[in-house]
């Protein structure tokens, strides 16, 4: 996948390319006790942003315009993760996919692409070094 052209990008995409749905297993190891880097994107422009995400269910984080939320995390049943915001972060469901070194996440609503994990490293990083 192209860097800047994820946002095009939906889960049937993933599907007819052969992409395997991560399992519920496999979220919990990527969102315990991990930083997070990721890129979405909103209203016509990329952002990035890095969350500390924690076993206990909870995550901080920080893009990289300085805005910085606290929320919580949890992995459902039907394998989807999903996020809530205490701020004005947006709270969304997803499922996703490794494709190469990222993880790219498909709201379970729209099946559109709604960000990607572009590095997942163990342990608790400053959210503000991007």
């Amino acid at each position: 996948m192209q860097t800047h052209t994820d946002n095009t990008l939906t889960q049937k995409d993933m599907i007819n390319q052969a992409y395997k749905k991560l399992t519920a297993e496999e979220l919990v190891a990527i969102l315990s006790n991990t930083t997070i880097t990721g890129k979405y994107y909103y209203n016509n422009s990329w952002y990035k942003y890095r969350v500390n995400s924690f076993s206990d269910g909870t995550m901080e984080g920080q893009n990289d315009t300085g805005t910085y939320d606290e929320g919580r995390w949890q992995v459902n049943d039907d394998g989807s993760m999903s996020t809530e915001w205490d701020g004005y972060w947006e709270d969304w469901t997803g499922v996703a996919y490794r494709v190469n070194n990222e993880v790219m996440f498909f709201d379970t609503t729209t099946h559109k692409w709604k960000t990607t994990y572009t590095l997942i490293e163990y342990g608790e990083l400053p959210t503000d070094a991007l």
